[in-house]
This record gives structure tokens, sequence and C-alpha cells, in this order.
């Protein structure tokens, strides 16, 4: 049935279908997926329905994407009536009030949705959900918004590059970073130096960061990735753990939580324990599953090696509670094997005695 509906969500009863799905989602805190459903309702243009969705879109990211939640808030305010226009007015009155600066240009439906598709990426790549987010980033990079296009581009290579599609990568990564965009030809530049990096091509890697370098990259991916190449790639260990300890102090937690990890991990390699596990500590704490499970499972190790039993304990109890599947599991077979499986750890099948 809700397949059907999204075919036509032009209509009244369809609408109605995918705002209900939406709001159960958003209820049951699956954020990208609400977000997805909200934007069809906003494309199909509906003078009622368009600007509620779109004030529930500018909810549903306040704490994830400032840009695109105002940019929703905003659209509501304008186009929506009643109570719709009213919340989201108040809304965007909070949040100036807050000291978030304040998105004062009408917002289009193009705008709305090209940023929503961009938000619900970064949702999912920070859920490391890389097929949904490269589905979004797709979408977002066919924008009519050229900025939207552009980000949109520039994340799609990313994404194809963590899932490991390096040649797909590639192609999308030369034609972002030929684009010359500051900021997200930037990112493409560094995301493409890697690849690059990985493959030999010292000369082009160092020819691409030197442009991506002069760029802004601020709150992306591709500040950790620079870090990364620069250390491992080009040889420059002092210039990649500058470049990580910058990304570390990022205010995106998943920046910070990338750059704190790698930081961590050259920071071990090169004999710094102490900095490490304060590192893998921190990005532990800022419970970013694709990188924060990975930390506290290296913190545990760490530890192990000091004969730490109950700080390794905690390290991995920690990497059950915010790492991805994968690393939720190890953690569990270590605690199991150290005979820290909680009570509240346990599968509901096991019982209680």
């Amino acid at each position: 049935m809700l397949t059907l509906a999204a075919g036509r969500p032009e209509t009244r009863e369809n609408t109605e279908i995918i705002a209900t799905y939406a709001d159960e989602m958003f209820a049951a805190g699956d954020v990208a997926e609400a977000v997805d459903w909200y934007s069809r309702i906003v494309e199909g243009g509906a003078p009622e329905s368009g600007p509620h969705a779109a004030l529930q879109i500018g909810v549903a990211l306040v704490d994830d994407d400032i840009e695109a939640s105002l940019t929703a808030m905003r659209y509501a305010a304008e186009h929506g009536t009643g109570q719709v226009a009213e919340t989201a007015s108040r809304n965007l009155r909070v949040l100036a009030e807050r000291g978030v600066a304040s998105r004062t240009a009408s917002a289009t439906v193009e705008e709305v949705v090209g940023l929503a598709a961009l938000g619900r990426g970064k949702l999912w790549t920070a859920a490391n959900d890389l097929r949904e987010a490269v589905v979004a980033f797709e979408f977002a990079a066919g924008s009519p918004v050229a900025d939207v296009a552009a980000e949109g581009l520039a994340l799609l290579g990313s994404a194809l590059m963590m899932g490991g599609d390096r040649d797909a990568a590639v192609e999308v990564l030369e034609r972002a970073a030929a684009s010359g965009h500051r900021r997200f030809g930037a990112m493409a530049a560094v995301d493409l130096a890697m690849i690059l990096a990985e493959r030999g091509e010292r000369d082009r890697t160092a020819a691409l960061l030197g442009r991506a370098r002069d760029g802004d990259l601020a709150g992306t991916m591709a500040a950790v990735n620079l870090g990364i190449v620069l250390a491992r790639f080009l040889g420059d260990l002092d210039g990649g753990v500058a470049a990580l300890r910058a990304a570390a102090r990022d205010d995106a937690p998943l920046i910070a939580a990338g750059g704190l990890f790698n930081l961590a991990t050259l920071l071990e390699e090169n004999g710094d324990r102490a900095g490490a596990e304060q590192a893998y500590r921190d990005a532990a704490e800022l419970r970013q599953p694709m990188f924060s499970g990975k930390a506290a499972v290296n913190l545990a190790l760490l530890l192990s090696r000091r004969m730490d039993t109950e700080g390794e304990r905690a390290a991995y109890r920690l990497a059950a509670e915010v790492g991805d599947p994968d690393d939720r599991e190890q953690a569990r077979r270590m605690l199991a094997l150290l005979g820290g499986l909680t009570e509240a750890m346990r599968s509901p099948g096991l019982g209680r005695h």
C-alpha cells in the first residue's frame, strides 16, 4: 500500500498514507526514513500537507543538519497557514534566540527537498548504512540547486569510497573535484587523493591535496581523510596528526569522532599509548556508530595490555552500547569471555532467575 501511495503522492488519500507512515517512523526514532517520506510530500506540492511536512523535516533535522532544518522551517513559515505557519515561525525565533543564525531568504521546494536528501544521507552515513546513503546522495546530486548538487556529488563519491566501490568513486569524485567549488570541490579532492594514494599515484595525490588545503573542509569527513592521506600515504606524520587534531575539534560529532579515532591509531602506532588511550576514549564517548564502537574496542585492547581488567570490561560494555552491529557483537563475545556480560545485555530469550 505504501509503495503504491508513493507513486501518486499528490492525491489526498495517498498523501495521508505517506504522512502517517512518516509520523510513525519519526516517533520510532528513524529520523532518516521519516525525512525521506516527508520530502515526498513536499515534492508533491500539496498546498496544505507540503508545508506541514516541511515543518516536520525542520524539527526532525534540527539536531543533525541545521541548514536543512532552517530551510524547511522557513518554507513552512512562508507557505503554511494557521498553526503550521505559527509553529514554524516560533521555532525560527527560538533558534535565533539560542544563537543560531536565522535564514532570512525565501526557501523553495527544490531547496527543501534537496537539503533533506543531504540530511538523511548524512544520517545514514553516520549509522554506517552506506547503501541508503548512496541513494540519498544520488538524489541530491541531481538537484537543480547548484550548491545542493555539488555537495551531493561530493558526498556520493565519499559514500561509494567508504563502501568499497573505488572505481565508481573515482569517476564521481573527479567530476566533483573539477567543479572548483571551494568547499565541495575540496572535499572531493581529498577523497580522490586518498584513492590515488592507495594506487601509488603520489604526484597527483600531492597536487590534489595542495588544492584541497586551500578549501573549506570544516564539518566534512574530508577533514579526517586529509590527515590520513598526509600521514599514511605521503609520510607526513606531523602534518597528518595536526590535521586529525583539527578534525577532532570539529563541531560535528561524526567528524570529531573520526578525527579522534584515526588520531588515536596514529598515536598508538607511534608509541604514544597514553595519548592514544585518551583519544580512543573521547571518540567512544561521542557515540557515533561509525567510529565509537571501534574506538571503544581498541581502548579495551590497550587497557588489557596494562592488566586493567575493570577498565577493559567497561570499554567493551561501551562498545556493546555505541558501536555498529559488528562492533557490538565483538564486544559481547569479549565480555562473555571476561565474565562481564551483564543481565541487561542478555537476550530476552535467555530468561531471568
